[in-house]
């Protein structure tokens, strides 16, 4: 009630008397929700909360909901996209994995439900209602509570992903040219989003994107068609027929992936290759990860091309393209390559570009986000003891905090602490990461789709 009817019903008080002023109170406070914008009242009481969705194979899915007034946390699902069976509370199948509603306690069944109290999980029962703010955790086969240490990093990456979301052309359904088109598509596969549904209002899908542009991948270099590989298995989109597949570019004399594309060659389109060619569901040939063994240089990294020198990306990628090979994690390549990393390390728990660049050597999203893929990959824990830090020599870091330290109240990641950057690069790369996902993020064998050979799209189509 604004101070102008307050002063209204004072006057009526001293000049009507009390009943007087009792009508006046009733008549102001329903012409002053009478006169609210449309909306206004419901918008007041709006909660919104996140549900996690970890599957069999531990991979990580999070959603964001809104809702008004009371909802179960075993009631959820119905507010998310995924497919679910239910009986009662008890959850029996998510995303096809279970049992039947009509047999929903069959021995498959085994999703437990967990809420995330601010320091770790908790099973309350009976199940209460979502409060603004909780996080909710559907688990399967994972045993209780979840296989995941804290739900901060997996909320940090639904954030981001909504801040890209509405970013996404209106023309294409794409993000500008194909390599950003990519990275997102990955970002968003990643998390358990299905292109053909990424899309704004009737615009066109992000699935859409790719087949529109099918004709410009079909022959651009073999990192182009690992990353576009890695990305469409992601998001679960064909391969479009005349793209050229990452094994095309393999030379079996040399054991090298290379194209003509100046480019697109050298060391770094070779580990793209190798996670291309695993990424297809084909085996990535033993002769391919002997030759990126021998271009580890002396400090147990790698470089991005012959005379770049070593760097911490570079590195991370060859960890993920050799475990993707079969390479086990207690071979000498990793383990040197790891030690790389530990040395490279900054006190805030993030990761620079290169240790030892003239450019500089601060701690940055995608170098940090790299680097945690690799640790995944090889079979580290990034919050374990060795690879924490003391900021200032004080204060506990590593480089998830690192990571959620650097993210803005909007969703968004920045390329370094209060430095101007490609903002939609940083966040493309950092939720992969924070969802726990290492490359290659999905093995499958894509199917051949014919595509039109042309980058136009009507509005709508999908």
């Amino acid at each position: 009630m604004n101070e102008f009817s307050s002063n209204r019903i004072r006057r009526a008080s001293s000049i009507l008397g009390p009943i007087i002023l009792g009508l006046a109170l009733t008549a102001v406070v329903v012409l002053a929700l009478l006169a609210l914008p449309a909306g206004r009242i419901d918008a007041q009481s709006i909660m919104t909360a996140h549900v996690v969705i970890q599957l069999g194979d531990d991979t990580l899915w999070v959603r964001p909901i809104t809702f008004t007034g009371e909802i179960s946390g075993a009631n959820v699902l119905a507010q998310t996209d995924l497919e679910f069976e239910q009986m009662g509370e008890a959850v029996c199948k998510i995303d096809g994995i279970g049992c039947p509603a009509d047999d929903c306690f069959c021995p498959d069944n085994l999703w437990t439900q967990s809420l995330w109290d601010g320091s770790g999980w908790a099973q309350p029962w009976p199940f209460p209602n979502l409060q603004d703010g909780d996080v909710w955790a559907f688990a399967y086969d994972a045993g209780w509570p979840p296989d995941v240490a804290s739900a901060i990093p997996l909320v940090a990456a639904s954030d981001g992903l909504e801040w890209l979301r509405p970013l996404q052309s209106e023309d294409d359904g794409g993000y500008g040219s194909g390599g950003p088109s990519a990275e997102t598509l990955s970002a968003v596969g990643a998390n358990g989003y299905r292109a053909a549904e990424w899309r704004r209002a009737n615009s066109p899908s992000l699935s859409a994107y790719f087949l529109a542009n099918g004709a410009a991948f079909a022959d651009t270099g073999v990192a182009s068609s690992s990353k576009r590989a890695v990305a469409l298995a992601a998001g679960d989109v064909c391969w479009p027929r005349r793209s050229v597949d990452p094994m095309s570019y393999y030379h079996p004399g040399t054991g090298a992936y290379s194209s003509t594309n100046p480019f697109d060659a050298g060391t770094g389109a070779h580990m793209w290759g190798m996670l291309g060619t695993a990424t297809l569901s084909q085996t990535v040939p033993p002769l391919a990860a002997d030759y990126l063994k021998n271009l580890q240089q002396g400090d147990g990294a790698w470089e991005w091309d012959v005379g770049f020198g070593t760097d911490t990306n570079s590195t991370a990628l060859a960890i993920q393209a050799l475990t993707a090979a079969g390479d086990p994690a207690a071979s000498s390549a990793i383990v040197n390559a790891l030690a790389y990393l530990d040395a490279a390390q900054n006190d805030d728990g993030g990761f620079p570009y290169s240790p030892v660049s003239p450019f500089g050597t601060d701690s940055d999203t995608n170098s940090t986000a790299y680097v945690v893929q690799a640790l995944l990959a090889a079979g580290e824990s990034p919050s374990d003891a060795r690879w924490a830090r003391l900021t200032d020599g004080i204060t506990p870091t590593n480089p998830i905090s690192y990571l959620l330290g650097i993210q803005l109240a909007d969703g968004s990641f920045e390329y370094q602490k209060g430095v101007p950057g490609d903002r939609q690069s940083s966040t493309r790369q950092a939720i992969p990461t924070l969802l726990n996902r290492p490359l290659p993020l999905s093995v499958t064998e894509l199917d051949r789709c014919e595509v039109m050979y042309f980058p136009l799209i009507l509005k709508g189509s999908r």
